[in-house]
């Protein structure tokens, strides 16, 4: 499905393989401009814009998110960071790291694009402190992948230290990705308190359900068991043996 936006064509799309991707994953389609300097190495071409499509994403450590694009020759071209791109003709040309605050932070790279977000109004500041309006489109984030022996995913999994990236269609007529802490969005009917609702601090707990060594389960194969708790006294043994006496009993009175 296509919504056409400004000059933005939005498509939903929905991957197969819900897995995290290595490397190069699609994006939304994003019509835009792609400054001509950014495909003559900084030589030249600096007062020329050029019509394309980007369609995905390069995530590489220690760089900035580069994105991949079609011409209307029928070039592709790969790997051009934010500030290459534009969505009006006469938008400034800005420094990448005003547009972007975060470098990617592995090599596998998720894109989704959130429902409840999708398309809508949202301001952020910059490093710079200055303050910015746009239109989110999508949402990269990093991870690692489901090789449970991979190691390379740097801070992304670190509770304090991980980000996601909003993509951003400024209103100036540039793209930005930022983090959360970052952004504002606007919903006309719930985000409707201009005041700070609770100064928020970051996250340094990892949530986990499994860690408490007050709860263990009965050694047992019947179904419907509960939680031993150890630190009651309770005694693990004497649970998995009264389950296996139920279980026998039922057969007994069912003639199993």
């Amino acid at each position: 499905m296509i919504y056409k936006t400004d000059n933005l064509f939005y498509i939903l799309f929905k991957q197969k393989n819900q897995t995290m991707s290595y490397l190069n994953t699609p994006t939304p389609i994003v019509e835009a401009f792609i400054r001509g300097n950014f495909l003559r190495n900084q030589e030249d071409s600096f007062d020329k814009k050029f019509p394309c499509y980007i369609f995905g994403v390069s995530s590489i450590p220690a760089q900035a998110p580069l994105f991949h694009f079609m011409m209307e020759d029928g070039g592709i071209w790969w790997r051009m960071p934010i500030h290459a791109f534009c969505w009006k003709e006469d938008a400034p040309q800005q420094e990448l790291d005003e547009l972007v605050l975060w470098d990617s932070f592995t090599y596998h790279v998720g894109v989704t694009a959130f429902p409840i977000l999708k398309n809508k109004t949202c301001k952020f500041t910059s490093r710079r402190r200055v303050q910015y309006s746009g239109r989110y489109l999508f949402t990269l984030d990093w991870g690692s992948s489901d090789d449970m022996s991979d190691t390379d995913f740097g801070l992304s999994e670190f509770p304090s230290q991980h980000k996601c990236g909003h993509f951003i269609q400024m209103d100036n007529g540039n793209f930005a990705i930022q983090p959360n802490n970052r952004l504002i969005m606007h919903d006309p009917s719930f985000t409707v308190k201009e005041e700070i609702v609770i100064n928020r601090k970051y996250n340094t707990t990892l949530w986990t359900a499994e860690r408490n060594g007050r709860w263990v389960t009965p050694d047992t194969d019947v179904f419907n068991y509960d939680h031993t708790d150890l630190e009651s006294g309770e005694s693990n043994k004497d649970r998995s043996e009264e389950y296996d006496k139920l279980d026998e009993k039922y057969k007994n009175e069912n003639n199993i």
